[in-house]
């Protein structure tokens, strides 16, 4: 380091400094074990041990029970570079506003700086991370405190970089590791250096058999830790197993007692890294028994933690043995989901079965299911449901849903229900309510509405040109079916086939059409397919209306009259082709045909033309 003139001087002047301080220090002594401590708070009495480090600059050990022996709670460093330091004695803890000296740690800034030192550097950091960080692994334990003393002073009482006496490059290089980090940073405010953790208890009673809990963490730090005394399995909300190393601010946490029936109590502990006391200032008086003021104190020193401190909270519970099992038991009540009523709309609905339960263990899952059955005779419609729950309590209730389709008009159905231990629908129920005559589990089916009975009519047409006749060789035909006195947003299906007038037999030819009408009267088209081979029959069309797409439901209508000529088609005959004369069939004088051959032979001509423009016509 290149020094100018005033530097030098500057630096001779610290050499004296640095000797009047050795002799003002007193003995070294040797490191004791840190343990994990409460934070000390302003208006706290500690006792300030002997100056650990080499001669020109040290750490002080700091017992917050005020006591000369125990364990060493915290260490602290010098504020203050031209005042005698006392060792040996009790101090006084303050806010950084309490400090009494006079140098230039009375500015917020530079109170920043050495704040930002104090938590990059031993003891806040182990011996080996602070190594690591400042680029010397492997560095002493007194190189790490003289640099970091020097660091501190740079800032209170020099504002610039002095020709420090160290003892060691590596104690230089740790200096400058500071000294730059400080500088590039803003530093910190003691808000910054604050570390809480704390832990709730649940208030609700609690019993064995379950998830014991909420025990709800809160903290400003990344992550905590939490242990259970005596140990416990520890869970969150689900029964899911947590992370006991990484648990985060508002996280909830439940003792596993799933599998426990006896009563016990435990205590929940969370422990956050490091504690609140780091920047906090001990007043020292000059004698013992003293009280420091702004003209009369001894050397400030202000508080490190160390990297092993600890805060810590902890929360106990206790819960109740699982009491004497009874039988589980469930009730049930059955309504229609849209008015709370116990009666179905003819064309159905959603029933939901309200399944009060008693006696179930808490945080064990449960499965209840059900069936419809009908009233009147006990079978089983087939309509089912089920609910998969986990109580958090032994008595309470659930829901299970049911949907009636249309069909079962004036039925009466009765609710059956089943509950079971875990998700299993057919294993040994442990509960069971099927009552047959328990009038809350039964709802009534309305009857269908009195209104005169559907009525369908038919039109059968030619789908190319609208008329009854087809093509010798097939085509499409439309059946326009006509309804009257249909039930409006109700599914209906339509069904055909085409029949032989001749002898009423099927051929086959069928067509369907589902529909929904939104008035009562109204109409649907119905197509049929009619392929080759069936020309010179007539077929009529036989149709049958259902409600529903159940084409072996029973028919609501049909409309199957073999006369009725409005469904009636005709398939024209196949066109009749003549055959080419032979020679035995011409005139033995071999002149030609007579008159009267040509003529019909012209005939048939016109006649297969007539046939021939007509389908043509068809077919446009």
């Amino acid at each position: 380091m290149v020094m100018t003139d005033t530097g030098a001087r500057r630096a001779r002047r610290e050499g004296r400094w640095l000797a009047a301080v050795v002799l003002a220090l007193g003995a070294v002594l040797a490191p004791g074990a840190v343990t994990a401590a409460a934070d000390v708070e302003p208006g706290d009495t500690v006792h300030v041990g002997g100056r650990e480090g080499y001669g020109g600059t040290g750490l002080f050990p700091i017992r917050s029970d005020g006591t000369p022996t125990g364990e060493v709670d915290y260490w602290a460093y010098c504020l203050e570079h031209d005042v005698s330091a006392r060792t040996g004695v009790v101090g006084t803890v303050g806010d950084l506003d309490e400090y009494l000296g006079e140098n230039y740690f009375t500015d917020p800034a530079v109170q920043g700086k050495v704040l930002w030192v104090l938590a990059h550097s031993y003891p806040a950091l182990s011996l080996e991370e602070f190594g690591v960080a400042a680029g010397v692994p492997g560095i002493s334990r007194n190189d790490a405190i003289e640099a970091t003393q020097y660091a501190i002073w740079r800032y209170t009482d020099l504002t610039w970089d002095a020709a420090w006496n160290f003892e060691t490059p590596a104690s230089e290089a740790a200096y400058w590791y500071l000294v730059e980090g400080a500088n590039a940073s803003p530093g910190l405010t003691p808000a910054e250096l604050e570390v809480t953790a704390s832990i709730s208890a649940p208030v609700a009673p609690q019993r064995a058999g379950s998830l014991v809990g909420p025990f709800v963490v809160s903290t400003n730090q990344p992550t905590v830790s939490v242990s259970v005394d005596p140990t416990v399995a520890v869970t969150d909300g689900s029964g899911s197993p947590v992370d006991l190393a990484g648990v985060v601010d508002g996280q909830e946490l439940f003792l596993d007692l799933r599998d426990s029936t006896t009563a016990g109590e435990a205590v929940v502990r969370v422990t956050a890294a490091g504690s609140s006391s780091t920047g906090r200032i001990i007043s020292v008086p000059t004698v013992t028994g003293g009280t420091p003021t702004g003209s009369d104190h001894a050397q400030t020193i202000v508080l490190v933690t160390p990297s092993t401190t600890r805060t810590s909270a902890e929360a106990s519970a206790s819960w109740s043995a699982v009491p004497a099992a009874a039988d589980p038991v469930i009730g049930t009540s059955l309504v229609d989901s849209a008015d709370g009523d116990r009666v179905l709309p003819w064309n159905g609905g959603t029933v939901i079965d309200t399944i009060a339960y008693q006696n179930l263990t808490p945080g064990v899952e449960h499965t209840v299911t059900g069936e419809l059955v009908r009233k009147s005779d006990g079978t089983g419609t087939g309509i089912t449901g089920s609910t998969t729950f986990t109580p958090a309590e032994a008595n309470g209730s659930v829901e299970v849903s049911f949907v009636v389709p249309a069909g079962y008009a004036g039925e009466a159905l009765v609710a059956f229900e089943r509950l079971r231990v875990g998700t299993e629908t057919t294993g040994d129920p442990v509960a069971a309510h099927e009552d047959i005559d328990d009038a809350a589990q039964t709802v009534t089916i309305e009857a269908l509405p009195q209104t005169p009975a559907p009525v369908i009519g038919t039109s059968l047409v030619d789908s190319a040109d609208g008329d009854r006749v087809l093509p010798w060789d097939g085509g499409t035909v439309v059946d326009t079916v006509s309804y009257q006195n249909l039930v409006p947003g109700t599914e209906y299906t339509v069904t055909g086939e085409l029949v032989r007038t001749s002898d009423g037999t099927g051929t086959g030819i069928t067509g369907s059409t589902t529909f929904t009408p939104a008035e009562p009267n109204g109409s649907v088209d119905v197509s049929f397919v009619v392929p080759a081979g069936h020309a010179g029959e007539t077929l009529v069309a036989f149709e049958e209306l259902r409600a529903g797409t159940d084409t072996t439901a029973v028919p609501v209508a049909e409309h199957t009259d073999l006369d009725d000529a409005a469904q009636t088609v005709t398939v024209e005959a196949a066109p009749v082709t003549a055959a080419s004369p032979t020679e035995g069939d011409l005139p033995a004088t071999g002149v030609g045909m007579t008159g009267a051959a040509v003529g019909a032979a012209a005939l048939l001509l016109l006649g297969t033309a007539f046939v021939l423009a007509r389908r043509a016509r068809a077919r446009a």
